[in-house]
């Protein structure tokens, strides 16, 4: 009798120990997955774990492109246009000069700021909304499938900064933004060198940003997402100075 008490005793413990381990890794794969289906929040911009990044840096390479494209245009219109010819004189061999060595083709430095207009959570910006703001902002719909800051410069007209949708593919087609679509927030982003000082132009796309925020009634977010500061602004334009100046001197 005493030798069934201890087997049903010692079988108990065995049936408690594993209740416990069973229970244990429940609780494990139930908190892995929480963890995994969570939505991340970043800076103030809910993120899903299906949402895409941010569209600006893969626009940068078409921004780059449409921007050659705008400098040899202007360079051909240069070389084709009519010089007056002026009589020649001789020159003896001896005072010949040797023609001009060809430069080398070294890449151009350049530099880009981003800013972000992002909508207050849980909030998001109705794409009429937008539209709206971003127009009532004197800004134009155009290359790339996004809006510009345009100006005229010697007879061209010239992209000082592109606003695109934060998140990918980053366009922002007017037929498209209607009340039922909804956006996180936008991203404005400039390149130097530009075709105005950086420093004007940085200017004017921080009082679009400023605009643009208070339209939609967003907060606004540097390159990082973190909340842009006085201090932030300060040190971006002397980032722009302290390149233009190398730029100028290499």
């Amino acid at each position: 009798m005493d030798m069934l008490r201890w087997i049903l005793l010692i079988l108990g413990v065995v049936v408690v120990i594993a209740i416990y381990f069973y229970t244990s890794q429940q609780r494990l794969r139930q908190a892995i997955r929480r963890d995994h289906h969570d939505e991340p929040e970043l800076d103030g911009i809910s993120l899903n774990a299906s949402d895409e990044e941010p569209a600006v840096h893969e626009l940068k390479d078409e921004l780059i492109n449409l921007d050659a494209l705008l400098r040899d245009e202007i360079e051909e219109q240069a070389e084709h246009a009519p010089v007056e010819e002026k009589p020649k004189k001789k020159r003896s061999s001896k005072n010949k000069k040797k023609p001009p060595e060809a430069k080398s083709s070294k890449p151009e430095p350049e530099m880009f700021v981003v800013l972000h207009v992002a909508s207050r959570l849980p909030e998001t910006f109705a794409g009429s909304d937008v539209l709206r703001a971003l127009r009532d902002s004197g800004l134009e719909y155009g290359e790339m499938n996004i809006f510009h800051r345009l100006r005229e410069i010697g007879g061209k007209e010239r992209s000082l900064y592109s606003v695109a949708n934060m998140v990918k593919p980053g366009t922002l087609v007017p037929d498209e933004m209607t009340d039922d679509v909804q956006l996180p927030g936008l991203s404005l982003f400039m390149r130097l060198p530009s075709a105005i000082p950086g420093d004007e132009c940085y200017n004017d796309m921080l009082h679009c940003t400023h605009r643009l925020a208070e339209l939609l009634n967003g907060k606004i977010l540097d390159e990082t997402r973190s909340v842009l500061t006085q201090q932030a602004m300060e040190k971006i334009l002397e980032d722009i100075r302290l390149f233009e100046l190398k730029a100028k001197n290499s």
